[in-house]
């Protein structure tokens, strides 16, 4: 049996065939591949067939629900549940893995000390694959408690494709919790997985995620009532949660309210233009995360909302003037 599993909960084809190519064409082969099919389009089962055709250790399964829809960390868990190795790389449907990821795992789990969460550093990608920004490393190692406070002060990017996890920390912890659409379910889980350990980094390639328009967190405008939900239960779990067991030193109760402001406004301000029905629901995800109040608040969201409504128009403007005009 391997020692590896690399999951991958597939739903859109559009990036698959180059998703699956870029496993298959890793240097070490000592892992056993999942797709999980989420009751996708039917090029899923073709370009699976296809690719497994290569001599790529594939386990092939397609579920008649399309649970994602209604819980996406649902069918993520259901999705690593077909597998058994005791390490898990819970991949995706349309980002790009170098081809030295697998023998760069391989060389840390046989260390004795390697603890139960990998990540690799990593790029962000466009549709056709030119490399948009390259993200900051990560620290070599860093505790759970660290890596959440990062988060909220932006210190951070990180996408769920970058880790790699041990079966039993993620058996321990109960899988991935079930946050609306999947935001912000990923920190809370790497900080529950590395409970007792740390997160390590894997220097070396780079994880090339793809800002392509079709993912939760590259689609800004969409699910936005929902992402505020989760925001919201992600600060509620930071305050009753990371906060008390941040046994450091090095921060005090004021750092990890402000840090948690900072996250909110970022958030907030990430997810505007936002109409008028969804302003009761930041306003009440406002309370007892940011400081300012009454009259004030509600006149720099209206700010903020302005700002982004007319960065949006002057966008839309921008993609018809460099459309190419008709002959």
């Amino acid at each position: 049996m391997h020692a590896l599993a690399i999951v991958i909960p597939a739903y859109k084809p559009d990036f698959f065939r180059a998703a699956l190519e870029s496993v298959a064409a890793q240097t070490d082969r000592r892992f056993r591949v999942y797709v999980g099919d989420d009751a996708g389009p039917t090029e899923i089962r073709r370009i699976t067939e296809e690719v497994a055709a290569s001599g790529v250790d594939l386990v092939y399964r397609r579920f008649d629900e399309n649970l994602g829809r209604r819980s996406l960390t649902a069918h993520w868990n259901r999705c690593v549940a077909l597998s058994t190795e005791p390490w898990v790389w819970l991949f995706s449907d349309d980002d790009l893995m170098p081809e030295g990821c697998v023998a760069a795992v391989h060389e840390e789990i046989a260390r004795p000390s390697a603890p139960s969460v990998l990540r690799f550093d990593t790029e962000v990608i466009d549709a056709r694959g030119r490399t948009l920004a390259v993200n900051e490393p990560h620290p070599s190692t860093e505790t759970g408690v660290d890596f959440i406070h990062a988060r909220l002060n932006g210190e951070r990017n990180s996408y769920v494709v970058e880790y790699v996890f041990r079966r039993e920390a993620f058996d321990r912890s109960g899988g991935f919790p079930d946050y609306p659409v999947a935001w912000c379910a990923d920190d809370v889980a790497w900080y529950e997985f590395s409970r007792g350990s740390e997160i390590r980094t894997l220097r070396g390639a780079r994880i090339r995620w793809r800002a392509s328009g079709l993912n939760i967190t590259d689609a800004k405008r969409k699910n936005q009532r929902e992402k505020l939900e989760a925001g919201s239960r992600f600060l509620g779990f930071v305050r009753e949660e990371v906060e008390p067991a941040d046994r450091s030193g090095r921060r005090s109760a004021d750092d990890w309210r402000r840090a948690r402001e900072r996250w909110w406004i970022g958030q907030v301000r990430y997810l505007m233009p936002l109409g008028p029905a969804l302003w009761p629901a930041v306003l009440r995800s406002a309370d007892g995360v940011w400081g300012r109040n009454g009259a004030g608040r509600v006149a720099t969201l209206g700010a903020w909302n302005a700002l982004a409504a007319l960065r949006r128009v002057r966008g839309v403007a921008r993609r018809l003037a460099e459309r190419p005009k008709a002959d």
